[in-house]
């Protein structure tokens, strides 16, 4: 080689040794965008017969989008993997929906329709904690042939379309989980979604990395990498993203904290447009409260407006029924039944018509989980305490337990009263009422009632299509549940995000509470 010829090749390998060492040296982050989002939420579990908390969700819906998704930063379904709308039978029994071309696993291999009758079949037999969301509807799944989806069900739904969308109904790879088994936790975790999950530590980490094969793309903006990290309250994580140990503050960080955040200089509150009830749920089976007069005296008791200006700082809405405001027939069955102000001779007269006095007290375990709601939890509960004990006929002992062993216990019916949040599986004013009547869906929540007009009222519901009809029939069930006092709705709390405005500039999340990390915009 001549030496003109090598002096023309000495800067290209100069640049060739220097990306390489820098590449070698300084580890992915050098040469990866990646965005790391803070959340207090936990995983229960990743396998899609399983998983059933929001987090869970939110984890395999960025792996694995199903036949209906949210339309980006909305509560309005559309087309995900279907190439649109299904072709429901006359008898609305029978959805057939046909599958788009281009949807490929990591692999490489393609989407076909069997996939989704494999998953779909697996929730129906393992008996994980969402299989009710499918064997409540589902009396079978085929797939004719690899384009061709087709759902027959037991009993006709005006809102399957948007039942169909929750994680349960989606896709499973061959081989990705075992037939005869939950496993809650894989390895990884991969569908035709624009994530795969390549590791998971327990309380601590998540890390996500790009479908190579995902079918709409990624934007130059989109991160590479998506780490998650745990933590075990909201103030540690509002001072993580504070000094930029994280780029994303994401659930939940509770009102108070969030209106701190966003007065601090280069952070962005985002405001989701959505947000979860709080309630007190009810052991029906357990005493005291089998008795109908005592749910009903804690319903006269509850102060809202204190909770909202005292605990919360006016950062939330009071709450007046289960259905909350803006979803279908929605009303404020608890207002006009109870009072938009506590009454202690009222909630006395019904105590002492069940044989409660002062020096007989009704008796009972308040149960909450401290850290998961936020750090103004046990305020909460100091407060509501009081407000139960304004009755000397009222006797409250507050319960704590963590996350993980609280909702296991509340929802297998161990606690008399607890305290939960809830936000819809799909948006529709069935997914907030339907778990109160005698379903496999009651069954999955922990709901211990029983009244068969609200059977009867949700069932005819359910099955109308015609919204007028559907509006009128959920009025009547909130109606019944105020009477019945079935649950005592507390407050509704809005959902934010929190982010660093110098390493984030936008994000997309919605109503839905669909956080969509391909549409993560970094600077």
């Amino acid at each position: 080689m001549s030496k003109k010829r090598y002096w023309l090749l000495l800067p290209a390998l100069i640049l060739v040794v220097a990306f390489t060492a820098c590449i070698q040296g300084a580890g992915p982050s050098a040469a990866t965008k990646e965005v790391i989002i803070g959340t207090t939420d936990q995983l229960d579990s990743l396998d899609p017969a399983d998983a059933y908390a929001t987090h869970d969700w939110e984890i395999i819906r960025n792996t694995n989008p199903g036949l209906i998704v949210y339309q980006p930063g909305t509560a309005d379904m559309v087309p995900g993997v279907a190439e649109g709308d299904p072709e429901i039978s006359d008898d609305g029994l029978t959805y057939t929906f046909t599958i788009s071309d281009g949807w490929k696993y990591p692999d490489g291999s393609e989407l076909v329709a069997g996939d989704f009758v494999r998953g779909i079949n697996r929730s129906l037999t393992m008996e994980g904690d969402v299989s009710f969301l499918v064997s409540t509807y589902v009396e079978s799944v085929e797939a004719p042939d690899d384009k061709t989806v087709v759902f027959h069900l037991k009993a006709k739904r005006g809102d399957f379309i948007q039942i169909v969308s929750a994680t349960p109904y989606g896709p499973l790879q061959e081989g990705q989980f075992p037939d005869d088994e939950l496993v809650k936790f894989p390895e990884t975790l991969s569908g035709v979604g624009p994530w795969q999950l390549t590791s998971y530590k327990e309380n601590e980490q998540a890390v996500l990395e790009r479908n190579p094969n995902y079918k709409m793309g990624f934007s130059e903006s989109a991160p590479d990498r998506v780490i998650i990290r745990y933590f075990s309250d909201p103030t540690q994580m509002a001072l993580a993203v504070e000094k930029g140990d994280i780029d994303i503050a994401w659930r939940i960080l509770g009102p108070i904290e969030t209106a701190r955040l966003s007065t601090v200089e280069g952070l962005t509150a985002d405001n989701t447009g959505g947000g979860g009830i709080r309630f007190l749920s009810i052991n029906h089976d357990m005493e005291p409260f089998t008795d109908k007069n005592v749910r009903k005296a804690l319903a006269y008791l509850v102060d809202r407006d204190e909770i909202v200006d005292r605990v919360m700082q006016g950062a939330v809405e009071p709450l007046y029924s289960i259905d909350p405001p803006g979803f279908l027939g929605s009303n404020e069955a608890f207002r006009d039944m109870y009072g938009g102000s506590p009454d202690v001779a009222k909630a006395e007269e019904l105590l002492a018509a069940s044989g409660y006095s002062a020096d007989s007290p009704v008796e009972f375990d308040l149960w909450y989980p401290p850290e998961h709601y936020g750090a103004q939890a046990a305020q909460i509960f100091e407060v509501l305490k009081e407000q139960f004990e304004k009755s000397s006929m009222v006797k409250v002992t507050l319960q704590t337990q963590e996350w993980s062993t609280y909702i296991k216990a509340l929802t297998n019916g161990e606690y008399p009263i607890g305290y939960l949040g809830w936000f819809f599986d799909y948006p529709d004013s069935s997914n907030y009422l339907d778990p109160f009547a005698q379903t496999d869906f009651a069954a999955g929540m922990g709901i211990f009632y029983s009244n068969p007009d609200m059977d009867q009222y949700l069932a005819d519901a359910a099955a109308s299509t015609d919204p007028a009809e559907r509006a009128d029939l959920y009025v009547e069930a909130q109606n019944l549940f105020a009477e019945d006092a079935v649950c005592i709705p507390l407050v509704f709390e809005a959902e934010y995000a929190v982010y660093r405005s110098d390493s984030v500039g936008k994000i997309v999340i919605g109503p839905a509470l669909v956080f969509q990390y391909e549409l993560i915009e970094l600077k």
